[in-house]
């Protein structure tokens, strides 16, 4: 199921959608910092985080299933590419603690705003949400640069700008 599709790698597909909805709900989330926004993103921000974390429990199932595709490829001395897919899963797996922790904090919003917490009860969930989404943030790029370099550029010998 996350092997392959018409010949190519599940996980080379989805994770596109990773890349955009893990920092799109993050953003949402830090912009539930402005009060007269959180009304009209509650929403909004439940959606984008559930949709976000499908995509990085596929993510992390299809990229699993490609590293047992590659099998003995990646192992073996003086291979950078295993241990870069390692600490690349490591990322995703963090990324994905990140994300539901973000995702049950946009239920909780989805559900308690409007119920007049405009005190310091909104700005403590505000700030709570802000500090996860900063760190879905974080881990989204550790978690692309280290799949990233694991594909293109193990042992950052290649220099892909154009200028030199």
């Amino acid at each position: 199921m996350f092997g392959d599709f018409h010949g190519l790698p599940v996980h080379a597909l989805v994770l596109h959608v990773a890349v955009v909805f893990a920092p799109l709900a993050a953003v949402t989330g830090i912009a539930f910092v402005v009060p007269r926004w959180r009304s009209r993103l509650r929403w909004p921000f439940l959606v984008v985080a559930a949709i976000a974390v499908g995509a990085v429990f596929v993510s992390i199932q299809s990229g699993k299933a490609l590293r047992t595709a590659l099998g003995t490829q990646l192992t073996g001395p003086g291979n950078l590419s295993g241990a870069l897919i390692s600490q690349h899963e490591q990322f995703a797996d963090r990324l994905m603690i990140a994300l539901l922790v973000l995702f049950v904090a946009a239920i909780l919003v989805a559900v308690l705003e409007g119920r007049s917490h405009q005190g310091w009860v909104g700005w403590t969930v505000a700030s709570g949400v802000t500090v996860v989404a900063l760190a879905v943030l974080v881990l989204t790029y550790q978690t692309g640069e280290a799949g990233a370099k694991a594909r293109w550029n193990p042992d950052g010998s290649f220099d892909y700008s154009a200028g030199k």
